[in-house]
């Protein structure tokens, strides 16, 4: 997480420096370029595939030229010329850094300023098979003397043939500003991308192992895919500031952001479904899911598509907490209800910004929130079973008692060259003497047992406890546990020593006091 931290505050101290300012959107003029003027063009250059200065931009007074608003700019399956106003601030012309165009959409570009050529991003042309498609964040240099004071101007050759899908908004900004890097323009909040970034693979890495207990398992695979869904729509995310890449890479970069989103959403109800013990989880889950597939797939636009894939699935969660928190009201599950009544306002006011870094603050919190419930719910679930072990081991010990002074347990001993039969709950307590084991009996006896205190475990009843590495104690003999010995007043700390019948005593290791007690108890 380290290293992503450190790269973001590095991108973020690069954009901090820059400055921007956007061509007149409102006033652009747009020529489409039809296929007798591509001839044209091609001719003109005297090659088949023209790339640099031997294309010249058209007067802009052409009859099919129309001045409009920006938005209309759409070079997808065409080609066209747009001609910007660009408003430089006395700032930026006194700046003494160097300065460039930035051109970011999905298109290839050919990029004029006051008339002079600055270069090309791909190479754009009304032919489909003579475009080559360009980056779809990119910068041209502008030598200083190409500025002046008013009257500034940005002529742009545009087309895009190879993207597979059409976006309503192919061009996300053109304008004038600081040179850096293509990217930069991207990287003015990136930093903050990779706090959520770095919890959610972290957050992947703990449920990975976390998956393999035996123990909710199923839950576990639940919030590994999430994190992992999560944490990879952020990567796809912020990939367009990390990486130049053609802009054909963008409409599967924008699949897998809307896919990733959904996902997200489905596994969410599902694992809310199986939260709240509905008897028809899987049901309900198909019921949100084929709800949500079929809004994205009818919604435009692939912000509002990746906001619905969520929305719609947190919508089916909120709906199912609020009935079960009605019919069984509890602290936990108004928690959740209020957590994703939040979550569903944010997303709704952020409709036209939902790629914003908050979005993923909130998303990482969901997580966490659900995460620290279920954490919770494990807590209690481990101690009541905890309880009911307890519960077990007495009544099992209640039992061998019983079974103990009904019908004793008898042991066999090798002793003097003949075989004995000791009945078990005539021995008080067994010490370990090297290979070998002592019995001390009722009757004051002492009997040498031919195997190890370990050996000799595994043939006694389950009222038999072992109290020390070199003691195994008849519970049915204990009289009280002392902090010290009746023959000295040393204290032992942490451990204790029992009074057995016949005032024998025998030491009780500190690792298994808290067992002897509850035992005794």
């Amino acid at each position: 997480m380290l290293p992503l931290l450190l790269l973001g505050q590095l991108t973020m101290a690069n954009a901090a420096d820059m400055m921007l300012v956007s061509v007149d959107f409102d006033s652009a003029i747009i020529c489409p370029i039809s296929s007798s003027q591509s001839s044209s063009l091609n001719r003109s250059g005297g090659s088949p595939f023209p790339s640099d200065r031997s294309i010249v931009p058209p007067s802009f007074n052409e009859p099919e030229c129309r001045t409009q608003s920006a938005t209309r700019v759409d070079p997808q399956d065409s080609a066209l010329w747009v001609k910007f106003a660009l408003p430089i601030p006395e700032k930026l012309l006194n700046n003494e850094q160097p300065m460039s165009v930035y051109v970011s959409g999905k298109t290839s570009s050919r990029v004029y300023f006051n008339g002079a050529y600055l270069g090309q991003n791909g190479t754009p042309s009304f032919n489909p098979n003579e475009e080559f498609p360009g980056k779809i964040d990119a910068m041209f240099y502008v030598p200083p003397s190409l500025l002046k004071s008013s009257d500034n101007h940005i002529i742009l050759q545009l087309s895009s043939h190879h993207g597979f899908i059409k976006l309503t908004s192919p061009i996300n900004f053109i304008g004038f500003g600081s040179y850096a890097g293509a990217t930069s323009l991207l990287q003015q909040n990136i930093g903050l991308s990779f706090v959520p970034l770095g919890a959610l693979v972290l957050g992947a890495l703990y449920f990975f192992v976390a998956s393999f207990s035996s123990h909710n398992r199923r839950t576990n695979r639940l919030f590994l895919a999430m994190c992992l869904l999560a944490g990879s729509q952020l990567f796809a995310e912020i990939s367009r500031a990390l990486f130049a890449y053609s802009y054909p890479f963008h409409d599967l970069r924008l699949i897998l952001i809307t896919t990733f989103s959904q996902t997200f959403g489905i596994l969410l109800l599902y694992f809310i479904t199986l939260k709240l013990n509905l008897e028809k989880a899987t049901l309900w889950t198909l019921i949100g899911a084929s709800i949500s597939v079929v809004c994205v797939f009818l919604v435009p636009g692939f912000d509002p598509k990746t906001a619905v894939g969520i929305l719609i699935p947190s919508c089916f969660c909120t709906g199912l907490i609020a009935f079960s928190l009605y019919k069984q009201p509890s602290k936990e599950k108004l928690i959740s209800l209020l957590t994703f009544v939040v979550f569903i306002v944010i997303v709704i006011l952020t409709l036209s910004r939902f790629h914003d870094i908050l979005f993923y603050y909130i998303i990482t919190l969901v997580l966490a929130i659900l995460f620290v419930q279920q954490a919770l719910k494990l807590n209690s679930e481990q101690k009541q079973r905890q309880l009911e072990q307890q519960q077990l081991i007495k009544l099992q010990l209640i039992l061998e008692q019983n079974q103990q002074q009904q019908q004793p347990k008898k042991l066999s001993i090798n002793s003097a060259g003949k075989v004995e039969l000791i009945a078990s709950d005539a021995i008080i307590y067994c010490k370990a003497a090297g290979d070998y084991a002592e019995l001390f009996l009722k009757d004051n006896k002492q009997i040498l047992f031919s195997g190890t205190l370990k050996e000799l475990e595994s043939q006694l009843p389950g009222t038999f406890l072992r109290v020390h590495r070199s003691f195994l104690v008849n519970m049915e003999h204990i009289v009280s546990l002392n902090n010290k010995s009746q023959g000295s007043a040393k204290v032992v700390s942490g451990g204790g020593f029992l009074i057995l019948t016949g005032d024998h005593e025998v030491p009780v290791s500190r690792r298994i006091i808290p067992q002897v007690r509850n035992a005794i108890t």
